[in-house]
């Protein structure tokens, strides 16, 4: 099993993809303040709006039609994260139609010779058979079903570690609720490791 003690958490997002608003809500900092501790940076450039909570740790990123809200306390515990209920507060601004949600984890596990391990685990081993050049590594993407899910997870490497950002998708048009989505991230983050684990990481 990937050691979970060594592996670093960088960021916990759950992102939502909906059919692009007609009108651009309204956000009052004083029902901001109700969901984030204060004090709170909010950002614009051009299309996308940041507002973030230092203390929290959360960041909510939002351009165009998706909604994305970052967790970036490093916690792997996820039955009190904040996430799912800034969310909910963000989506019910907003009354999108929903077409897709996502929970993702950008984390590094430490390996040796990162680049080594992903071209001998992961990459064909026909590219140097085919190309009659030496294959000295690389990064991947791969695209899993895992039914209700797709799970899209980009492997790059990174001096002494693997940068792993695991990313869960459903289509549907309702996030579940809170106590769902939180039971979810657990849920995605023990898949998540269980998949590293099989493949040898």
């Amino acid at each position: 099993m990937v050691d979970r003690g060594s592996i670093e958490i960088v960021m916990t997002t759950i992102a939502a993809l909906s059919s692009p608003s007609q009108q651009p809500a309204t956000i009052d900092q004083k029902d901001l303040e109700r969901i984030l501790t204060r004090p709170l940076t909010i950002g614009q450039s051009g299309p996308t709006l940041i507002i973030s909570s230092q203390r929290d740790q959360i960041e909510v990123v939002t351009v165009g039609n998706l909604l994305n809200v970052r967790d970036l306390s490093g916690r792997s515990e996820f039955s009190e994260s904040k996430v799912p209920v800034v969310l909910d507060f963000f989506l019910k601004l907003s009354s999108p139609r929903l077409s897709s949600y996502g929970v993702n984890f950008i984390i590094a596990v430490p390996r040796s010779q990162p680049e080594q391990w992903i071209r001998d685990n992961i990459l064909a081993g026909q590219i140097s058979v085919k190309t009659k050049k030496t294959l000295l590594g690389g990064s991947a993407m791969l695209k899993i079903a895992a039914d209700p899910k797709t799970w899209n997870v980009k492997l790059e490497p990174r001096e002494d570690k693997i940068s792993v950002d695991f990313n869960a998708t459903e289509d549907t048009q309702e996030v579940p609720d809170l106590a769902h989505l939180r039971q979810e991230m657990g849920e995605q983050f023990e898949s998540m490791l269980k998949f590293l684990t099989e493949l040898g990481l």
